[in-house]
């Protein structure tokens, strides 16, 4: 990670533009800790011009940024201490991979959700039992365990994940997120949604197995336009088969493996076909704000708005029914919605114009283009399906009927 994205790092940076900053040296016990890569090529400069000196053990002392060789030398160590950094990391994923495999152990992370975290005896390795660290396992949790139990039973019944969910919410059950606020604090832990329960359900941990690797950490560029803000990491998901499984169980479990595999059979099949929508991010609803979601119905593009309804919620009947709104129905009328939009009519002074004012005077924009337009210059549609007009928002003399 780059200095300015470190917190010691860079308060360490900002002391040195203050002329009161109380030192006028810096000393770094390790080079492999303070720099990685061409690091210091980056930093050394700032020190020098704040007239800071750096000391290092790896040269005896201060550096002088007079000698030619000092660069050579940074450069080097910059290559040894990714090297090892690098191989630091392979060694503890595969030293974590055999562990999980061959003796099922719990090698830190978020607890399942139904799981507890318990004593299990002396650490397995002396050095860290000497130091009094114990081993821990799952065990069930017995205010949990019954619902991962019921929601793989209710699937297994042929139940939708969505109506799980709905019932799980109904009931008044607290989600994951909720039950451990430590571990989630970026949640917001209100209710279940249908990604919880799939995950729930697709977990092979309720099998009794221990499973490690179902995420990695990428180091991506934090700006792809200047590599010298380093790295942040990323959170991404790894395919099922570069999951790390135990070879024998290693604690009770929810859900029988035969189950388990039934379970994953009832998914519904992914299509392959990907439909185009047009008005993808430009058409919103005038009723509720919210953005039109794409709606493919027999072999045709359209829109939808629920009005913030999910199929993992109760329906309330006081919400405003679902619109629906094909997509050539709107791309009809696109080109006069240009005419209107471009029309001048300085002789009226009138702020709204209606479809009449425009029907004689022939548009040559094809919908392609109106929507080329409306995107290059950030403009959005809004639909009232209360009066079935279509208007472009900020723009109140561009206003249609569909």
């Amino acid at each position: 990670m780059s200095w300015p994205m470190r917190p010691g790092a860079a308060a360490l940076l900002a002391a040195l533009s203050d002329p009161d900053r109380g030192f006028d040296a810096v000393v770094s016990g390790s080079y492999e800790r303070a720099f990685f890569g061409n690091q210091f090529s980056l930093v050394a400069p700032l020190f020098a011009a704040a007239g800071v000196q750096l000391w290092m053990p790896e040269v005896g002392g201060a550096l002088d940024p007079e000698v030619d060789e000092l660069d050579e030398l940074m450069a080097l160590l910059g290559i040894l201490a990714k090297r090892e950094v690098i191989r630091s990391r392979h060694r503890a994923k595969n030293a974590m991979s055999a562990q999980v495999r061959t003796q099922g152990r719990w090698v830190g992370g978020r607890v399942p959700y139904g799981y507890r975290l318990v004593d299990a005896g002396p650490h397995p390795n002396k050095a860290d039992a000497r130091w009094g660290r114990r081993a821990h396992k799952f065990d069930i949790d017995p205010d949990t365990a019954p619902i991962v139990e019921w929601i793989f039973a209710s699937r297994r019944e042929g139940h939708s994940v969505a109506r799980i969910t709905r019932a799980l919410n109904d009931a008044g059950t607290l989600c994951p997120s909720a039950v451990d606020r430590e571990s989630n604090p970026h949640r917001s832990g209100t209710a279940w949604i249908v990604r919880t329960v799939q995950e729930i359900l697709g977990n092979p941990v309720y099998t009794g197995r221990m499973v490690w690797n179902r995420q990695r950490t990428d180091r991506v560029l934090v700006d792809p336009c200047n590599p010298g803000l380093g790295h942040r990491e990323v959170t991404r998901w790894n395919n099922p088969e570069d999951w790390v499984l135990s070879e024998r169980p290693a604690h009770p479990a929810l859900v029988s493996e035969t189950d388990f595999v039934a379970v994953q059979g009832l998914r519904a099949t992914r299509r392959d076909a990907r439909h185009t929508y047009l008005l993808t991010a430009i058409l919103r609803c005038a009723l509720c704000d919210r953005a039109f979601e794409g709606h493919w119905v027999h072999e045709t593009a359209g829109y939808r708005c629920r009005h913030g309804h999910t199929s993992a919620k109760t329906t309330d009947y006081k919400r405003p029914k679902n619109t629906y709104l094909p997509e050539k129905r709107i791309t009809a009328k696109l080109p006069l919605l240009h005419r209107l939009l471009t029309a001048a009519e300085p002789a009226t002074g009138d702020t709204r114009a209606t479809a009449s004012a425009a029907t004689s005077k022939p548009s040559t924009a094809t919908p392609e283009e109106v929507i080329d337009y409306l995107r290059i210059h950030g403009l959005e549609l809004a639909y009232d399906p209360r009066t079935r007009t279509l208007e472009i928002i900020g723009k109140p003399a561009a206003r249609i009927t569909l």
